[in-house]
């Protein structure tokens, strides 16, 4: 399954299998790191990240 074709499968199912597959199995190793979040704030950057990369946008 191509990333494209996972990614609207996430959309479609929202299968915590395939996100993992998605961000984890097929993480690209030059891709921005973030640390983990340890705050209230931190968890909303955290899936605001998430949610641009499942739609496909850019990193601002």
């Amino acid at each position: 399954m191509s990333r494209a074709e996972l990614r609207a499968y996430i959309i479609a199912t929202h299968d915590d299998e395939a996100i993992y597959e998605l961000f984890v199995n097929r993480r690209n190793p030059n891709a921005k790191k973030y640390p983990a979040p340890l705050d209230e704030a931190g968890f909303k950057i955290m899936e605001e990240a998430f949610h641009r990369k499942i739609q496909g946008e850019s990193e601002p």
